[in-house]
């Protein structure tokens, strides 16, 4: 038993690392600067995030345009919503874990500063203009769900549904675009 209480005791011991001149190092030496990571699984509960908003502002706009019967005011979260699945699907497909960038190698050097939009020009170019997009589709839904705030019933609840889904969407578009911004280009 004894025998059994050293070597496990032994698995607890520190490790110790050793220079080339097999001196000690500081903690300091060793850890000067954390290393830059994608933080893949945070994007991607992000863009999962999005999907969700996304479809649950389409089911809340058709909704809504029942309850206004067939007015498109707060029907504007069926095309935001499906703009925003559609973004956030094609973000995701040209997304790090999916291979989707280039080595920085390959890129041209006069568009390094843009790599963050896609892996290519023509990808960055449809991505941004579909995140332009459903970015000025939630703008102009928040304006028309703040105007229907002051009705009374059904519509006011709506309104205030798909306000709290605009901005999520808008804060987790926000912050993808801190992240990509951070960690690329390379």
């Amino acid at each position: 038993m004894d025998d059994l209480a050293i070597r496990l005791n032994h698995r607890k011991e520190q490790v110790i690392i050793l220079n080339e001149d097999n001196m000690l190092l500081d903690d300091k030496m060793i850890y000067t600067s954390p290393p830059k990571v994608y933080p893949f699984a945070m994007v991607l509960r992000l863009r999962v995030l999005q999907i969700v908003c996304g479809i649950t502002g389409l089911v809340m706009g058709m909704v809504a345009t029942i309850e206004e019967k067939g007015k498109m005011n707060l029907g504007l979260a069926i095309p935001a919503g499906i703009l925003t699945v559609i973004a956030a699907a094609g973000s995701i497909y040209m997304s790090h874990g999916f291979s989707g960038y280039r080595p920085q190698q390959l890129c041209d050097p006069r568009l390094q500063p843009f790599r963050f939009l896609g892996p290519t020009i023509r990808s960055a170019v449809a991505l941004t203009v579909l995140w332009l997009a459903a970015c000025l589709l939630h703008a102009c839904l928040l304006y028309f769900s703040a105007r229907s705030l002051f009705r009374n019933g059904q519509i006011a609840v709506l309104a205030t549904i798909l306000i709290l889904l605009t901005l999520l969407t808008l804060l987790s578009t926000a912050a993808l675009v801190h992240i990509d911004c951070k960690y690329d280009p390379d």
